[in-house]
């Protein structure tokens, strides 16, 4: 009888560390769930940040294309003026 009890207590005890692990493995399954869930709303949120450098980058290489082509008329303008300038003083 003795012997039985001796099994039943230590099946008891397995049974309370077994739940005590679950319990353990729960808490750390759901800690690692907030973690990839925080982990998700930042790479969304980057995502979204590089999107909106994506655009001003874009813009801003239009802008520099547009300034260059503007550039290049006023400097051909410059050297019309300039070679109808140095025609006159000869």
């Amino acid at each position: 009888m003795d012997a039985i009890k001796k099994k039943m207590q230590a099946m008891k005890a397995e049974k309370d560390n077994a739940m005590d692990r679950a319990d353990t493995c729960e808490q750390q399954s759901r800690d690692a769930n907030l973690r990839a869930e925080k982990s998700e709303e930042e790479v969304r949120a980057l995502q979204k940040k590089m999107q909106q450098l994506e655009n001003d980058l874009d813009q801003a290489q239009e802008n520099l294309l547009a300034a260059n082509s503007k550039l290049e008329e006023k400097d051909k303008a410059l050297q019309t003026v300039s070679l109808v300038f140095f025609n006159i003083l000869r």
